[in-house]
């Protein structure tokens, strides 16, 4: 963290003059996930019913005046499992690229263990706010896109649609200007730093957001790890349905374009359905190619997390009542015909006290295994999600 504290400490001294009557907030949430995942019993691949449970403390601190905002974000906490590792994960989950310039270590200790305590300097930025527009520097959240679930100009460390905890963004390395367009309007640009600064590892972006005729355009240029994108969107309405459309062409090292379109509706005031199809080509069409991609910095350093190439997400949320909310999702692999389907409710126990349930079913073919092949090929994927096994979960959270 060395080097991020020193980029803060370069803007002038006078900017950064702290008044007196400054405000400071500080708040965070306290979670638990226990989490119970099905057995594996394939071939070579043999696991035993496992169990996990996560507890994690989010601590924020965030202090301001009439033109600075300082922000500071940690997270720590315990994740134990009566497994040594989780073959899902460290199997079929590619290594990316953290954008980031140095960071404190993952884990508290040795993370071969079947307790790990894993830490995350997720905040440290400064918001300095001119007539002309807002710079910040730091660590920060930067998300782009128009698409409801799969952003193809989303490059920084989206989360995968398996994710438990999502209620925060992870925070990268950059120095970021936004400045107002109009009434609706942005321009947004900024360099975000990777691993030691270098090139390879970093990315620079620009983005517009204007409004016209109602509708809501995006319009992105970025290059990031030695990659060109170039990325429109936008969001209008059909009628009583609401639409969007989200594409980007990325080009280098890997050529590839993805888009995503789809449609919302409200059935009444409690009912909330919307459906989205994704194209994907950076992805294969064939199972049998699927553990190739995982180099391809498209998996790496691009955002991309589907393996296949077309898919179809169905999706709807239920306000049962004031304190209960149902979520059902599907995430359809059309080329393999694997599926992964969830359902998630959240119930409120008091204002600042939460209960959420939830349970992941994946269905498709399973691992293949060819002995004759050499050991690096024995193991093949029979399709996306057909490996995976179903999990439940069960969270408490509490908020301060």
């Amino acid at each position: 963290m060395r080097r991020i504290v020193t980029c803060l400490l370069l803007i002038p001294l006078s900017t950064i003059s702290f008044q007196s009557s400054a405000q400071v907030n500080f708040s965070g949430y306290l979670k638990n996930y226990t989490i119970a995942q099905d057995e594996i019993d394939n071939g070579p691949v043999q696991l035993d019913r496992t169990f996990r449970m996560q507890n994690s403390g989010r601590f924020m601190l965030d202090a301001f005046n009439d033109n600075q905002v300082w922000q500071i974000h940690y997270e720590a906490g315990v994740d134990s499992t009566t497994e040594l590792q989780n073959f899902g994960q460290s199997l079929f989950t590619p290594e990316r690229n953290s954008y980031r310039l140095t960071d404190l270590q993952p884990t508290i200790g040795s993370d071969q263990r079947k307790n790990v305590l894993p830490q995350n300097l997720d905040r440290l930025n400064v918001q300095l706010q001119f007539d002309s527009g807002d710079l910040t520097i730091g660590r920060q959240a930067i998300t782009f896109g128009s698409a409801r679930i799969i952003n193809p100009t989303d490059v920084f460390l989206p989360f995968d649609v398996r994710t438990l905890n999502t209620e925060y963004r992870v925070g990268v390395d950059a120095v970021r200007f936004q400045k107002p367009l109009g009434q609706l309007g942005e321009v947004d640009v900024g360099v975000i730093l990777g691993e030691d600064g270098k090139a390879e590892n970093s990315a620079g972006f620009l983005q517009v957001l204007t409004n016209a005729a109602g509708n809501d355009y995006q319009f992105t240029a970025m290059r990031f790890a030695d990659q060109n994108l170039l990325g429109v969107g936008i969001q209008s309405a059909l009628g009583e349905l609401g639409f969007w459309l989200e594409a980007a062409h990325v080009s280098g090292d890997d050529d590839y374009t993805r888009a995503s379109i789809g449609l919302d509706y409200a059935f009444n005031e409690r009912v909330f359905g919307m459906v989205e199809y994704h194209f994907n080509e950076a992805g294969a069409k064939d199972p049998e190619d699927y553990f190739e991609l995982f180099d391809d910095k498209a998996y790496t350093a691009g955002g991309v997390f589907l393996l296949g190439q077309n898919y179809l997400i169905p999706a709807v949320t239920w306000q049962a009542s004031t304190l209960l909310g149902l979520s059902f999702q599907s995430l359809i692999n059309l080329d393999d015909q694997s599926v992964f389907f969830s359902v998630n409710g959240d119930y409120s126990l008091s204002d600042n006290l939460y209960m959420g349930m939830g349970y992941y079913h994946f269905a498709g073919d399973d691992l293949d295994f060819f002995a004759n092949l050499p050991p690096q090929q024995q193991l093949q994927l029979g399709s996306e999600y057909g490996s995976n096994p179903d999990s439940l979960y069960i969270s408490i959270r509490y908020y301060f």
